[in-house]
């Protein structure tokens, strides 16, 4: 007996399409229909010659079930040679049959804001069994919820059943304000949608056979500088103004009695919040997500000539902050690597100087979006560390009573029973921090790019970065957690002056590098 592989219903239930698995028909696709003949019922079978998909098998259904109801070709060229009239009368009657059920089938459709909450609804149930993260879920909705509805509510379509082939052709003009990335995503997410419709029968059969009825949105290069990587001025500038000026703004007027105040402990949890992401080229949700058993320090304890110029390298390179030659308070000021007469580059002999301490953070996470976990190491111990111990002596000060343990987040609020703080807390502090350099002309912006720095602009930073520095390719793929592809993207973007000096370099006193061939037998 030949077993049924895939199949379809068709025809508002009159009968399926579907392809045999075994037997002598293995490969081929039918159409079937039940049908009742001297008082039994029955499946009838024809075969749709030339099908080789199941979509193929689905268009041909109605044309099967014609010539079905009209007999097998035996009976039907008897009932042609017998009276053509009557023939034809029965295939015209059929045909109008089928015309009725395909419409019955048009009109079946569900309101759109049922099936707009079913998909929700679908997706939910997804987020809970953690197959799709919080972020994706929140993303979906907000598409579906707004623009979508939007849109459908400017078209005015309300049913299921008015969705045609050219529905969504001014989507695009719709939504034009949006950059393309955004309306590329928008469209990824209405398809969705569509399919989930067709795929529980809400809209008509053929709508989605073959095309797509959704705009094709081109994206250019220039549409992918959404997030622009801040160059090093800028970064400074940023950096330099949350810690010594916006960090500290909950500390005027009246003192320590400010400093109780939880805008201390929220801007400090910013600066830090800032300085990791930059610095490890983790996504914003993923820095949220981060839990301190997730975080490892190594002290791996360099030897140096300099310590001091060592880490006046790493932290003008990083925007971390500044060292002094001696204490502030004391009348120290700030050392400038460039000043001084030593190469930071070289290396102590053993025990000339001692072990010197240098903290290293190992990072292990899984993106979201692409759940594969990766481990990062950078150099954020101290900061980390730093951060540790300003949240356990604030805890302390303000009697607050959750345990801080490894399962806690790095960026925990202890004012909300260790919650993570939210993203568009976070979001808000750097859109007023750039909008205000922005506004006082102390921020250039990215040479390419009109676009406003963001929360993924420090991701984007740290893959610029190490690409400049010639980083593998494949071990930042794994660090970032990109693909390659995605890797070559951002490189193709590069701010070209950057790398000037591999282009116009003049290598004087070069040697020949063509080398001479020793022959032994000479």
């Amino acid at each position: 007996m030949a077993t049924i592989g895939e199949k379809q219903q068709v025809l508002n239930g009159r009968g399926i399409v579907g392809r045999w698995d075994e037997g002598t028909s293995a490969g081929k696709y039918f159409y079937r229909e039940r049908v009742t003949e001297d008082g039994k019922r029955k499946y009838k079978y024809r075969v749709l010659e030339g099908v080789t998909t199941l979509s193929e098998a689905t268009e041909k259904a109605a044309e099967a079930a014609i010539a079905m109801a009209t007999g097998a070709p035996s009976e039907a060229k008897q009932r042609a040679s017998n009276n053509p009239l009557e023939a034809l009368e029965a295939s015209t009657r059929v045909q109008a049959q089928l015309l009725g059920t395909i419409k019955q089938s048009k009109a079946s459709g569900i309101p759109i804001e049922k099936a707009t909450a079913e998909f929700m609804k679908f997706h939910d149930k997804r987020r809970r069994a953690d197959v799709i993260a919080e972020a994706t879920y929140e993303n979906k909705r907000g598409i579906i919820e707004n623009h979508l509805t939007d849109y459908l509510n400017y078209k005015s379509i309300t049913s299921t059943s008015q969705l045609k082939r050219t529905t969504f052709d001014e989507y695009l003009s719709f939504r034009a304000k949006a950059t393309r990335l955004v309306q590329q995503r928008e469209c990824s997410v209405i398809g969705e949608w569509l399919k989930f419709l067709d795929d529980h029968e809400y809209i008509d059969v053929r709508l989605l056979r073959g095309r797509t009825i959704l705009p094709r949105v081109e994206i250019r290069m220039t549409d992918r500088m959404a997030n622009p990587a801040i160059n090093p001025d800028d970064w400074r500038a940023i950096v330099d103004y949350i810690r010594n000026e916006w960090r500290h703004e909950p500390l005027q007027g009246n003192g320590v009695q400010k400093k109780l105040n939880k805008s201390w402990f929220y801007r400090n949890l910013f600066w830090h919040y800032v300085l990791l992401s930059k610095n490890s080229g983790m996504s914003p949700e993923e820095v949220l997500k981060l839990k301190w058993k997730n975080v490892e320090i190594k002290d791996v304890g360099r030897m140096s000539k300099s310590k001091r110029a060592q880490e006046v390298e790493e932290i003008r390179a990083e925007g971390i902050g500044d060292i002094y030659d001696k204490d502030p308070e004391e009348g120290g000021v700030p050392l400038d690597v460039e000043k001084e007469d030593i190469d930071p580059n070289a290396w102590a002999v053993e025990n000339e100087m001692g072990r010197e301490e240098r903290l290293v953070s190992f990072i292990y996470t899984i993106r979201s979006k692409t759940k594969e976990p990766r481990e990062i190491p950078c150099n954020q111990g101290k900061e980390l560390t730093r951060w540790m111990k300003f949240v356990r002596e604030h805890m302390d000060e303000h009697n607050i009573k959750w345990e801080l343990n490894a399962n806690s987040y790095v960026f925990a609020n202890p004012w909300n029973e260790m919650k993570p703080v939210h993203l568009r807390k976070v979001q808000q502090h750097w859109r007023d921090i750039t909008d205000k350099l922005s506004k006082e002309g102390k921020l250039k912006g990215h040479r390419f790019s009109d676009k406003p720095y963001t929360l993924y602009s420090m991701r984007s930073t740290f893959i610029e970065d190490h690409l400049l520095k010639g980083t593998d390719l494949f071990l930042l793929a794994r660090i970032a957690g990109h693909d390659v592809k995605e890797l070559m993207q951002s490189y193709e973007r590069l701010d070209i002056r950057t790398r000037a000096k591999e282009i116009t370099d003049i290598q004087y006193g070069k040697t020949k590098s063509e080398a001479k061939t020793i022959n032994l037998f000479d």
